[in-house]
């Protein structure tokens, strides 16, 4: 099988080559799943819970800040998550930059809550594979894909039952995205060319998104005043990455950050 990435011109483009060689093995032999509508629902459902949710992830390296190192397993960590409020969990499975595993996501289900895999999903053999993986929801990169691909793996997500979270970095994908109707739009403030990151793009383009998406803003989240912002911006759920891969007890840290957001401590 012949996975060939689209050109981006950014930074994503010497991993989206090795996720293409990579998944072009895997799906050598092209996978086989059995529909489900309950995935995608236990995704979306966590995330419109009351007042904002949160997407805790799971990754032991990222391009732009190196290793996290290895203190927690996936499933102690996804544990400690899910035993400090998080809806939902974000589990990396991109192996080459981000040092991340298949496997990873079937580890994490022990916290109880719902799995988006994370990774640069290329054909809808990918999106396949990710239900025997585990996962209830697939993120799709507008920037990655063009509008037959992006038409084409929502729908076969959307036959498969599970939830996609498409992401967008302007207002050109964001137009692009809204065309294939996914479950939800998130708003990454990181551009992909320097990696730098202003979270003034998701207050921008998140006002943008109709409600009946549910809106997540997605990196620079490194603080309860940073979420409380892009809350405030009209977020339904911010995922969070780095600030809790850093963290020397992330459970603690994100309890501290919903109870800031509740309002039970300042």
């Amino acid at each position: 099988m012949s996975l060939i990435p689209r050109v981006t011109g950014t930074r994503l483009d010497p991993i989206l080559k090795s996720v293409a060689e990579r998944a072009a093995i895997r799906l050598a032999e092209p996978p086989v799943a059995d529909p489900d509508p309950a995935r995608g629902t236990r995704f979306t459902r966590a995330l419109r819970g009351e007042g904002l949710s949160f997407i805790a992830e799971c990754k032991r390296r990222s391009p732009s800040v190196g290793d996290f190192g290895a203190a927690m397993s996936i499933a102690d960590r996804a544990t400690a998550y899910g035993n400090a409020g998080a809806s939902a969990l974000s589990v990396l499975t991109e192996q080459d930059h981000f040092g991340g595993a298949p496997r990873d996501l079937a580890e994490a289900a022990c916290a109880g809550i719902p799995r988006l895999r994370k990774d640069f999903l290329l054909s809808e053999g990918m999106v396949v594979e990710s239900v025997a993986m585990g996962a209830d929801a697939v993120l799709l990169l507008a920037v990655c894909l063009d509008d037959s691909q992006l038409s084409d793996m929502r729908a076969t997500a959307r036959d498969l039952g599970l939830a996609v979270l498409l992401e967008v970095h302007d207002e050109v994908e964001l137009e692009r995205g809204l065309r294939v109707e996914p479950d939800c739009i998130g708003v990454n403030a990181r551009d992909l060319t320097t990696f730098e990151v202003d979270l003034a793009i998701p207050e921008r383009l998140i006002p943008q998104i109709p409600e009946s998406f549910i809106r997540v803003a997605e990196s620079g989240i490194h603080g309860a005043e940073d979420a409380r912002r892009m809350r405030d911006a009209g977020a339904s759920a911010v995922l969070v990455g780095e600030a809790l891969m850093r963290a020397e007890d992330p459970a603690k840290t994100l309890a501290e950050w919903r109870a800031v957001l509740n309002g039970e401590a300042h």
